[in-house]
């Protein structure tokens, strides 16, 4: 059986490229439209259901424009058709090398010959520092 790993990762890059030039066309090929999907945006309530989760991301993107926004600290679990991509999402500030960053879990859904994006969780740090990942499921 073929390790999907690089398939998961290429489909993760593409999501924070999409996220980075504003493409609101790319970020909805992206993602599975499903009432299944979820979405939760910085101290944001969870979004529940693809029409929120599209909805959020047009404002989103027509808002931000392009941004310096990129993933590190990778870490793919794959659990049989579902993928978890634990990150740290960087995002440069405009300040004078200043990045915030985030801990971000991306669950990916085979569809197909591809994967899907499923569910988007991001979490500021308490007390703005990164923080080890914590085991997210135990399938």
């Amino acid at each position: 059986m073929k390790d999907p790993t690089q398939a998961i990762l290429n489909v993760n890059r593409r999501f924070y490229h999409a996220l980075a030039v504003a493409d609101y066309p790319a970020m909805c090929r992206i993602w599975l439209a499903s009432p299944d999907a979820v979405c939760v945006h910085p101290g944001q309530p969870a979004l529940n259901g693809w029409d929120a989760v599209r909805s959020s991301w047009r404002a989103i993107l027509a808002q931000q424009g392009p941004l310096h926004v990129w993933p590190s600290e990778v870490e793919v679990r794959l659990f049989g058709q579902t993928a978890e991509v634990h990150c740290l999402e960087n995002v440069e500030t405009g300040e004078a090398g200043g990045i915030i960053q985030a801990r971000a879990v991306n669950i990916y859904r085979a569809v197909g010959r591809g994967w899907k994006l499923l569910e988007h969780h991001v979490r500021a740090f308490e007390g703005g520092a990164p923080q080890p990942v914590a085991p997210f499921s135990h399938n």
